[in-house]
């Protein structure tokens, strides 16, 4: 299991609870890495629910992250939890759950060095590109920008490229020298799950 690669962020809406077993079997025989459950408008017994059903198709090969939620995270046996800027600190949840991978969130050189210095497993960057799956991100770095940000963080820190990712535009950001991307609509919304994450990871090999 490897947080390189792809990384798929899912929701009951975009993937109701029906649809997640022929889904999760697509993007794991497509070469997906990760599934990271996003869920922000959910009672905690719900969205616990959801993430169960999860945990039971990812065991096979594929890391389960939660976004935002560190007890969400351990009280359904997930590999780790991904915090945004506004998310509990990482020092924090490292604290008071070791063993869980964590992830963070950075946009500007600002909070890459911030978050750097608590060195978490991996850093999400972006938005890449302009991106309607996020309201609140910030402007498009683009290629060059997600660049210089990876440069910034420690050879221990896996940069992954998030926003706006499309397999027609990936092989740009793979060139930009991160070791994975995170896609929401990309994959949630193909037709063809295992194509979408064949095509997106076709250029990630040198």
């Amino acid at each position: 299991m490897a947080l390189e690669g792809l990384h798929v962020l899912i929701d009951p809406d975009r993937v109701p609870q029906a649809r997640l077993a022929d889904f999760i079997d697509a993007i794991a025989r497509g070469g997906a890495s990760v599934v990271q459950v996003r869920i922000k408008n959910a009672s905690t017994r719900s969205a616990l629910g959801y993430i169960a059903a999860v945990r039971m198709r990812t065991t096979g090969g594929l890391l389960l992250i939660i976004n935002d939620r560190v007890d969400w995270a351990l009280a359904s046996g997930a590999d780790g939890v991904h915090l945004g800027q506004e998310d509990m600190p990482l020092d924090t949840a490292r604290r008071i759950a070791p063993d869980l991978i964590l992830g963070a969130s950075a946009g500007n050189a600002a909070e890459i060095e911030a978050v750097a210095g608590l060195r978490p497993d991996y850093v999400g960057i972006g938005p890449i590109f302009v991106t309607p799956s996020k309201a609140d991100a910030g402007p498009p770095l683009g290629p060059e920008g997600v660049a210089a940000l990876s440069r910034a963080l420690p050879p221990s820190v896996i940069p992954i490229a998030i926003g706006g990712i499309e397999p027609e535009n990936a092989d740009k950001v793979w060139r930009a020298g991160v070791r994975g991307l995170a896609v929401i609509h990309a994959v949630t919304g193909a037709g063809d799950p295992e194509e979408a994450v064949r095509a997106l990871l076709a250029g990630s090999s040198p």
